[in-house]
């Protein structure tokens, strides 16, 4: 899959490929040629003439805890070294504080506070945010036509959302004082009911004139913001006059206006900042739905409790209405009609756009060599020419550094990344395999359903008598599924005793998931770890299959995997002990 390439052509009217996409795909082209100018020309040799490109001065990358900001900072480094992302700005990794959970609301104030302690006063009109590592270089794409005219601030964003947009108007050039502005696109009321939707001050009709428009003659709109709704029902949008518009172009399909990306200015950075130090450490503010809601003047009976007496994320809430409302901070919104918002925060979303969607493919150059099978290849990748035409793998498919035998078989729907797959592996339909190397040089591949909710907890067991530890455990096992309807004990190899650690012990006492339970084998090796996850999926499929748990058993002992198990791990953990190898 080559999401960087600037040579795309494809047919106008594929299914799925409007107007409007190809507009979006005009302005992303522009925006990868000006950023592989970046790329080429730092700064202090860019031709003389050659226009200047603008470029962030600061990037920051927010982080869960003291590892993760170490992988993100090891990440960056290489990049920097490979030239994958340009040199003129300044890159930093901020960690959240230990045993902490202020949410990206917190981690937001917590960024303004830092910058501002390191930096003289006014780079705060500087620096831009972005959430996550792996998009990194599509995200500082995707908005350099906006920076041609943003003036100073913060431009905040999120890793698991793509906006694409374009406009005859550009970002307003003047910066305004204690003032928001959020990026807003046209969505359906499906998707305005899972994520935040503004009500506009709209009292000459513009947003209607605007989308009777062609894409390429559609502008930026200005308007100010009435309320924010987070994820509201379908039925609250109706009811709320002026929230919902006809959509011009289907009259069975209702729009409303949803929310991505925002900007604020300088004197709203330092207020952010100085709020920091009131926020209590398990605040758990969300930088969308807990900042852009301040401006509602609906009171509540929460507004009117002692605020020592709330929890701490409602607390912060509180904090957080309070300041801004008394400096008068104003929310305006930018209506995009030329725009689109992709979320990506799941694995079917993932896939989805990466195999299948054409419109989103389109918009961002991205081309596969085979249809519906994406490819993401390392110099050390293997995958046999002839591999689909023999039936080996089935798309949508997503495989990233992977080694594939030709006998290897990969079933439809399922994401496959870092790992090798010998001649006997079969990979069931919705699978997600990856492999990690933990920081003492152990492996582990982990195997789930795209359709698997990971922080699910499992139902507590009510035992008809005193149980013991163990059997509390089993028990616990039995209750949580993997690949949606498979218990958990099911996947268990029989021939290794899964022992009480702390770590089952702690899952339990915050309820078990996927996400927390320590069900997968560490090995020594990542040919070891991946023949444990293999085993691992021949007993799901046989759980799925039908074939009972005794006869199921007698199958997985006689194909035991020779191979020593060091131990049991979460997804939890490993995410915290993993580190970056070259």
């Amino acid at each position: 899959m080559h999401a960087m390439s600037t040579d795309s052509q494809a047919t106008p009217h594929q299914t799925g490929i409007d107007d409007l996409s190809q507009v979006l795909q005009a302005v992303h082209a522009k925006n990868l040629k000006t950023y592989q100018r970046l790329l080429k020309h730092p700064a202090s040799v860019t031709p003389k003439t050659q226009e200047h490109d603008p470029f962030w001065d600061i990037v920051v990358i927010t982080a869960g805890d003291a590892q993760q900001r170490k992988c993100y900072e090891n990440r960056i480094s290489e990049k920097l070294a490979k030239g994958l992302i340009p040199q003129r700005a300044e890159y930093h990794v901020i960690d959240d504080p230990p045993q902490s959970k202020i949410g990206s609301g917190g981690s937001t104030c917590l960024v303004m506070k830092v910058l501002r302690e390191h930096y003289p006063e006014d780079i705060l009109s500087k620096a831009d945010r972005a959430e996550g590592i792996q998009i990194l270089e599509l995200k500082l794409v995707l908005y350099l036509h906006l920076l041609e005219t943003m003036p100073p601030g913060v431009f905040l964003t999120s890793a698991d959302g793509i906006e694409l947009f374009s406009s005859n108007t550009p970002f307003p050039s003047e910066p305004k004082p204690f003032t928001i502005t959020a990026l807003a696109h046209p969505s359906s009321t499906q998707i305005g009911s899972t994520h935040g939707v503004y009500l506009l001050h709209d009292t000459d009709n513009v947003i209607t004139q605007d989308r009777a428009l062609h894409p390429r003659d559609q502008s930026a709109l200005l308007l100010k913001c009435e309320q924010f709704l987070h994820k509201p029902s379908i039925d609250v949008m109706k009811s709320v006059p002026r929230v919902v518009y006809p959509d011009p172009k289907d009259s069975t399909n209702d729009v409303v206006y949803t929310d991505s990306c925002y900007y604020f200015d300088p004197q709203t950075a330092n207020l952010l900042a100085d709020m920091y130090p009131s926020l209590h450490p398990e605040c758990d503010l969300e930088a969308w739905a807990d900042i852009l809601s301040f401006q509602d003047q609906h009171s509540s009976a929460q507004d009117s409790t002692t605020p020592s007496s709330l929890s701490p994320h409602v607390q912060g809430r509180y904090l957080v209405k309070r300041l801004l409302q008394q400096a008068s901070v104003c929310l305006e919104v930018m209506v995009l009609n030329a725009s689109k918002f992709y979320h990506l925060g799941t694995m079917q979303e993932f896939l989805e756009g990466t195999c299948t969607h054409k419109a989103f493919m389109h918009e961002l150059n991205i081309r596969n060599p085979d249809p519906g099978i994406a490819v993401v290849v390392s110099q050390s990748s293997s995958l046999p020419a002839d591999t689909r035409n023999n039936g080996a793998v089935q798309s949508p498919l997503y495989i990233e550094n992977v080694v594939l035998a030709p006998e290897a078989r990969i079933h439809p729907c399922s994401i496959i990344v870092d790992s090798c797959l010998p001649s006997d592996a079969i990979v069931p339909r919705n699978s997600c395999v990856f492999t990690l190397q933990l920081q003492d040089r152990e492996f582990v591949t982990f195997t789930f359903s795209l359709r698997d909710d990971m922080k699910r907890t499992a139902p507590t067991p009510v035992a008809a008598t005193a149980p013991t530890k163990e059997k509390e455990s089993i028990a616990g096992l039995d209750h949580l599924h993997i690949f949606e309807r498979v218990p958990v004990s099911r996947m268990l190899p029989l021939h290794y005793a899964h022992p009480l650690t702390g770590a089952t012990a702690e899952a339990q006492s915050v309820g078990l998931s996927l996400w927390n339970a320590p069900v997968f084998e560490i090995a020594r090796t990542a040919e070891e770890s991946v023949r444990f996850a293999l085993d691992r999926l021949n007993r799901i499929r046989n759980c799925l299959d039908g074939t009972p748990a005794e006869a199921a058993s007698k199958l997985d002992l006689g194909r035991e995997t020779g191979a020593d198990m060091v131990g049991w791990i979460s997804l939890k953990n490993a995410a915290r002990k993993a580190r970056v190898y070259e």
